[in-house]
């Protein structure tokens, strides 16, 4: 089993949010949204129902896909 560790040090606002706040931090839809994170294109940790990251998580991944398009 392969363990890499991450520095979450950088990811101070690492907690729990809603679907409704993570299609906010990305200006889309909640269906959209729902449809992202269920691709496991987002930089997320689901437990249960829950979904966890950070906004710099979610900013660097919105900076390294610029000028892409998605599909998922």
């Amino acid at each position: 089993m392969n363990k890499t560790k991450i520095d979450l040090s950088q990811y101070n606002d690492f907690r729990k949010y809603s679907v409704e706040e993570i299609s906010q931090m990305l200006g889309i839809g909640k269906t959209k949204t729902r449809e992202l994170l269920q691709s496991k294109l987002l930089p997320v940790t689901k437990i249960g129902r829950d979904y966890f990251t950070s906004k710099t998580a979610i900013q660097e991944f919105l900076a390294k896909n610029i000028g892409k398009e998605l599909y998922f």
